[in-house]
This record gives C-alpha cells, sequence and structure tokens, in this order.
C-alpha cells in the first residue's frame, strides 16, 4: 500500500521510521532512537512504549507501521544490545529464534488491538527462484525475514501489493509462488483493486467482515 492511501484511512497515526513523510498528513510519532535527559531510548522501546499507550486506549482508528523492516532491526538491534551480541550470527543456535520472538510478541499486541492495523514494507525483489521446467524468475516478497514475513501474513486480514503503472498505483492481491501474499480473509479474488481506502473497505463487504 502507499503511505498517501492511509493518509485518508479513518483517523490514522503513522509509526514512522524512515522520515519519508513527504506525501503524509496524518499525526505521526517518529520510531528512533531518542535521547531523554542525558540517557538514549532504543528506537524499540520507543515503538512497545507506543503499544502499550494504544492498549491503553486512543482516539485514533488506524494505526500505521512505516516502515515494518526498520521495526524488526530495532528490535533486532535492541535484544543483540542486550544479549551482548553483535549480531545474531554469535549465537547461532538460539539467537534468531529471540530476536524474531521479541518482534513478533510485541506485533501480535498491536495487531489484536480494534483498530485498523497497516503495516507498510518495502518489496524485495533480489531473490532468484528456479521453477521446476529450469527457468529462473524473480520472488516478489516484503524486504523481511521470510520467516517473520510468513507469521505476519498469518496475522493479519491481508496482504496487498501496490503496483505503480506510470504516475498511477493500484493495490494487488495476487498471489502465487513467485508472489508473497497471505491473510486470514476469505472470498477474496484474486485481482486488482484501485489505491483507494474506499476500495479496501469494499473488499471486506464481500466477506463479511466489519471494519473498524
Amino acid at each position: 500500500m502507499v503511505t498517501g492511501t492511509a493518509d485518508t484511512a479513518p483517523t490514522p497515526l503513522n509509526l514512522n521510521t524512515d522520515g519519508n513523510v513527504k506525501y503524509v498528513t496524518m499525526p505521526r510519532l517518529a520510531i528512533k532512537d531518542t535521547l531523554e535527559g542525558r540517557q538514549t531510548v532504543p528506537a524499540w522501546e520507543v515503538f512497545t512504549s507506543a503499544v502499550d499507550d494504544l492498549e491503553a486506549g486512543s482516539d485514533f482508528k488506524t494505526i500505521v507501521v512505516d516502515l515494518l523492516e526498520d521495526v524488526y532491526d530495532y528490535a533486532r538491534m535492541y535484544i543483540c544490545d542486550k544479549r551482548g551480541w553483535e549480531h545474531e550470527s554469535d549465537d547461532s543456535f538460539k539467537a534468531y529464534e529471540i530476536c524474531r520472538n521479541e518482534f513478533l510478541r510485541t506485533m501480535r499486541r498491536l495487531l489484536n488491538l480494534p483498530y485498523n492495523i497497516i503495516l507498510i514494507s518495502h518489496e524485495d525483489t533480489s531473490k532468484d527462484i528456479t521453477k521446476r521446467g529450469g527457468d529462473k524468475t524473480t520472488a516478489i516478497k516484503p524486504n523481511i525475514a521470510d520467516k517473520v514475513a510468513t507469521k505476519l501474513a498469518g496475522m493479519v486480514d491481508i496482504v496487498l501489493r501496490a503496483e505503480k503503472d506510470g504516475d498511477e498505483y493500484t493495490l494487488s492481491t495476487k498471489t502465487n509462488s513467485v508472489i508473497f501474499g497471505g491473510g486470514r480473509l476469505t472470498g477474496l479474488k484474486a485481482n486488482d483493486i484501485p489505491n483507494t481506502w474506499d476500495a479496501i473497505e469494499a473488499m471486506y463487504s464481500v466477506t463479511g467482515v466489519p471494519k473498524v
């Protein structure tokens, strides 16, 4: 999804990591290392504190996480720092799982809250896949670890891919062996929809699942 589309969702808040908010008018909270007095609060603690506040209740109806892969990296760096690791490979038997679990535990808390939750990730097209016939093609997936992406796909309603044609974007629900997808909504046809919030809400009318 293009961030500008999320800007038109009901009462949105942007939990923003990259500062790329040129076309965004919604309120936003910078998710980054923050100086409080003489102490630095790690970006991951800023994010988890925001989730704590949202659990307590707010007037927002839509929460946008932009970008998802940055938040995952913040969780990784936080755990590695706490454990004295420079990288997960310093303790390859359990470090990767510990970092994933830290991130997914907080994301599960967020996704269980009564808001519209939008998770935005850049696209990774750096990996090639060899088909059964031997032909190679490019895999299209979120720019985040495969195991994390697969877990998140099972927590969200739908995975949408923003596709650009000239100056126009559409949102695609297509998924196959090459294009990453998923979600819990059933009864959806694999097609393209306009890059608008109204079009996204219309998808829910097909499934009978209400929006916030």
